[in-house]
Parts: C-alpha cells; sequence; structure tokens
C-alpha cells in the first residue's frame, strides 16, 4: 500500500465510527481519555477531541493521547501499526485496493501478535515497508476503554438546541461585508434565502448572550467556544448551515471572508452529518453535482443545477453512499492534482457501490471553455476572489 492509498484509505473511514466499535462512548466530538487516572475527577468532562474533517483525535491533557485512525487502535488494542491496519482492513475490506489486500496477508504471516510492553513503529515512507523504528507507547497496563461514567454534560436534543439558538443568533447576509464578498463570486440572494446563509455582525452581543444562557463549560463542549472561553467564528463571520431533509440545521461551516485568514474555514466540531445541501439526495433518479466545498455548491445551486458539496478532497465517508443510490453522479472537485486524485478515489467508491458516475469534463480538456489547472467551480463560472 502506497502512502496515497493508505491516505485516501483513512480519509475514507469515519474515526467516530470506529471509536464506537471500539467500545468508546463518544458524544458531540469528544470522549473521555483512555487514561483516566492521568485526570482529575477521572475525567468527568471529556478531554479528547475528535476531528472528523482531519480524522485525528487528541486529549488535551495527555500529549501522548492523539494520532490518526490507526494509533487511536493501537492505544486501545495495545498492538503495531501493521496489526491496527489490518484490523481496520478487515472491518472495512471494500476500501481496501486489491495490491494492498496481498501484502498485507503476506505481512500478517510474518506478524506474530502484540505482546505486552511493545514498541509501536513509526510511519515513515510506504506505510507498510517501514515497520523497524520504534516510538515508546503509553503503559500497557493503562491502555483500556474507560468505564461507562455518568450521562455527557448535554444530551442529544440539548446540543441541537443550543446550535439552532446560537443560528437564531445571527444576521441575513442582506447589507453585509459578507454579501459583497459572495457577490463577488457570482453568488446572489436567491441562493442566500434559499440555504439560510447567515452572518456575525455583532460579535460581541454573540458571545456574551450565549455565554449568559448556556454557561462557558457547555459551549465549550458542544463546539462553540474555544478553550479559551470565547465563541471561535471571530475571523470566520460568514455561516452555511447544513440543512437536512426538513431545512433544520445541526451543523454548519463558517469562513472568512478576509483573503489573508488561515485556515479559510471553520467547521463545527464534530462528525459531518451528511452532504451540503442534502435536499439534492431526495431518492428521485436523476444527475447530481458533486463539489468540494460549499461555495463550488453555492455557485452550481446560482445556475439552477442540482449539487452537493463535501468539506474536502478527503472527507467524503463511505457511509453516505447510500444516500446516492437513485443517482448519477458527476464529480467536480477542484481542478489540481489533488482534486483528480480525490475524483477518482471517489469514483471507485461509487462503482463498487453501484452507483454511475463520471467526471466532469472528462474528455473535453482541450476545449478553450476547460477549467484551467488550479481553478474550481467557482473560478470557471468567472467569480472573483
Amino acid at each position: 500500500m502506497t502512502n496515497e492509498e493508505l491516505k485516501q484509505f483513512k480519509a475514507a473511514i469515519s474515526i467516530t465510527s470506529v471509536a464506537q466499535s471500539l467500545g468508546i462512548s463518544v458524544s458531540h466530538g469528544r470522549f473521555r481519555c483512555l487514561f483516566p487516572q492521568r485526570h482529575t475527577h477521572g475525567d468527568r468532562t471529556p478531554s479528547v477531541s475528535i476531528s472528523e474533517e482531519r480524522g485525528t483525535f487528541r486529549c488535551w491533557v495527555c500529549d501522548d493521547v492523539r494520532g490518526d485512525v490507526i494509533s487511536l487502535v493501537q492505544i486501545v488494542k495495545d498492538c503495531s501499526f501493521v496489526e491496527a491496519l489490518s484490523w481496520l482492513m478487515e472491518q472495512y475490506p471494500f476500501l481496501v485496493p486489491p495490491s494492498a489486500r496481498k501484502e498485507m496477508e503476506r505481512l500478517s504471516q510474518r506478524t506474530q501478535p502484540a505482546a505486552v510492553g511493545r514498541q509501536r513503529p513509526s510511519v515513515q515512507g510506504n506505510a507498510l515497508q517501514n515497520l523497524s523504528s520504534p516510538q515508546s507507547r503509553p503503559e500497557p497496563e493503562m491502555v483500556r476503554p474507560p468505564e461507562p461514567e455518568e450521562p455527557p454534560l448535554v444530551s442529544e436534543d440539548e446540543h441541537k438546541k443550543i446550535i439552532l439558538s446560537f443560528l437564531k443568533r445571527l444576521s441575513p447576509v442582506d447589507n453585509t461585508p459578507a454579501a459583497k464578498w459572495l457577490a463577488r463570486r457570482r453568488i446572489y440572494k436567491p441562493v442566500w434565502d434559499k440555504m439560510l446563509l447567515r452572518t456575525i455582525t455583532n460579535y460581541e452581543e454573540v458571545n456574551n448572550s450565549l455565554k449568559a444562557d448556556f454557561g462557558e463549560e457547555v459551549l465549550k463542549y458542544v463546539g462553540l467556544f474555544n478553550e479559551k472561553g470565547h465563541l471561535r467564528y471571530y475571523k470566520h463571520p460568514l455561516i452555511f448551515p447544513y440543512l437536512d431533509t426538513k431545512r433544520r440545521a445541526f451543523y454548519f461551516q463558517s469562513r472568512a471572508i478576509d483573503n489573508t485568514v488561515v485556515p479559510k474555514e471553520l467547521n463545527l466540531r464534530g462528525t459531518v452529518p451528511y452532504p451540503y445541501n442534502m435536499s439534492a439526495l431526495d431518492n428521485k433518479p436523476g444527475w447530481v453535482y458533486l463539489c468540494e466545498g460549499v461555495v463550488d455548491t453555492l455557485t452550481f445551486l446560482g445556475q439552477k443545477i442540482n449539487a452537493v458539496g463535501i468539506p474536502g478532497v478527503r472527507s467524503f465517508k463511505v457511509e453516505w453512499l447510500n444516500l446516492f443510490k437513485s443517482k448519477n453522479v458527476v464529480l467536480c472537485l477542484d481542478h489540481d492534482e489533488a482534486g483528480r486524485s480525490g475524483m477518482e478515489y471517489i469514483g471507485n467508491l461509487f462503482t463498487q457501490a453501484g452507483i454511475h458516475n463520471v467526471i466532469l469534463g472528462e474528455g473535453m480538456e482541450n476545449l478553450p471553455t476547460a477549467m484551467k489547472e488550479g481553478e474550481d467551480i467557482n473560478d470557471w463560472f468567472g467569480g472573483k476572489k
């Protein structure tokens, strides 16, 4: 398995789903540390954050409790890199490249079960060939999922109510800097209204009213506030709600409108529940365009083209395949190396699931109207950065 194949394999797996399969209770993108004895009160308030978008986890107290989905399996099962990867491949065989199956079978025959106190290898170069460089592991007697404890800080229903309450405090984008930013990209009011776009026009008011109503600890827990106790979206005031089929939003993405801000986008912590513009996946036969990002999706919607968006090249989850079962899919990720690689990978997933798919512009590369290298859909339609 090459580095690229390994990246694609990990990117297609929900780290939240893997954690739950390992017996870890995940709530709102957090779980209790696997080493509760290191924490005050046994880590009663979960200290480990999951980034579903990046496929990583991190404990904010224990510096050695962090990593990707393979690292998570290694820590919980106290095993080597190869054994953790083998376990994941057994769980998700339909994601494994054929060449990697043969290689893993060969390596598994040579690999003995994990011993107590084993050191795990570092991953450099080809992920399955560099298995000799050791890296110290946590104490094995401490490596186990925590015992079930008290209920989470807020329930799932309370979490949804808090997110809705946050969105209701925001302003429509009309006559704001966010509106000018959108208009430069040829995204106009009919689309703003349809997709319920919002913006933060008075940061202090939103910040303080949320804190007064819900408290700092709860707002950190649901992911609206940062570790310093402030609303996370000071530099990212444009809000894109992810509407469900009933046009409710319990998840959103935010966007900076100052081009110097890095990163350009922030997602609400926790699992991305479904692609952006879920209503396009209506179980009716037809075509749908799969875009990279919200802005490209909005661009297509402004052109009356049925489209959905994913947060990034590597954010498509296999759990979403069933949503596309009635559709023919046009893949239109960014016209660059990462986008082409992503389209090839996602296209293979659709093909294996029996979903017809094509790549936008394939066979038309030499036409004057074709997308240029480095362009995205919004660029292609004449949007201005």
